[in-house]
């Protein structure tokens, strides 16, 4: 203990001076979402943003959505999209992103790759709900997800204003 203050007095480390890189914002069944999930998902366009006083509600509740949907998913094992679609996907966000986009995974921390098998999750998780609901109907997959976040284990954690 002694050493560890002598430490951080010889360091200059103090409480006021840390800096957060990043915030646990939800743990969903064990999923954590992070703020710089969040920062990318909304950067790169893959969930709404929102205008609102707190620009993080909607796409975390976005995110906790996807998270129990892919959870259901990953149960009944859709097969995967062709790589054409997933392609295609991952070419749309490219060019939403422009010149920003290799900027916004550096400073996301993930990979082409790793955005890959995000847009892969997003084509099979549309597969199973026009599978499972055919129109997509609005209501009933609202009711769906109500349904699946009762039976989830999700903690939203407060967020410091």
């Amino acid at each position: 203990m002694v050493a560890a203050v002598l430490f951080a007095v010889t360091f200059g480390i103090t409480a006021s001076g840390a800096e957060i890189i990043d915030r646990i914002l939800a743990v969903v069944d064990g999923a954590i979402i992070m703020q710089s999930d969040v920062t990318m998902a909304v950067r790169l366009g893959l969930v709404a943003s929102a205008s609102a006083p707190d620009p993080i509600t909607v796409p975390l509740e976005a995110l906790i959505e996807r998270r129990l949907i892919l959870e259901e998913v990953d149960r009944y094992a859709p097969p995967d999209p062709p790589d054409a679609q997933v392609d295609r996907h991952l070419d749309d966000i490219r060019a939403r992103a422009g010149a920003r986009f290799d900027t916004i995974l550096a400073e996301s921390g993930i990979s082409v790759d790793q955005l890959r098998r995000h847009v892969r999750d997003d084509l099979r998780m549309e597969a199973y709900l026009q599978q499972r609901f055919g129109t997509l109907q609005p209501s009933a997959i609202r009711d769906w997800i109500a349904g699946l976040r009762r039976r989830a284990n999700v903690n939203v954690l407060p967020r410091a204003q």
